[in-house]
């Protein structure tokens, strides 16, 4: 098992172990496009800025993710517990969430 960071962080004006959280990124309507672990083995993403740069890794990755609105301002961290209770497998937005059928 992997020795926790030890790092802390703030997530909706609480204080969370950064072992605890994700990033998230979101297209200018809502749906999420990826979504990644803050803290796995060795690999520690603590900022918005290193989620987005590890999430599109070269020059022209970034530059097509910001052609789509997919910036810095659209990676959000989150708990783990807030992605397993409400968002799991649903990451598209209301927009685009398909039409549930009766």
């Amino acid at each position: 098992m992997t020795q926790p960071t030890g790092l802390t962080v703030v997530v909706d004006n609480q204080p969370v172990p950064l072992d605890e959280c994700g990033w998230i990124q979101r297209r200018p309507c809502g749906c999420i496009v990826a979504a990644l672990v803050a803290v796995s083995g060795n690999r520690v993403v603590a900022t918005a800025q290193q989620a987005h740069e590890h999430l599109n890794k070269g020059k022209r990755e970034r530059a097509a993710a910001e052609r789509e609105g997919i910036t810095v301002a659209t990676t959000e961290l989150i708990t783990m517990t807030h992605y397993r209770e409400h968002i799991g497998a649903k990451w598209e937005c209301e927009r685009h969430q398909p039409s549930v059928q009766a």
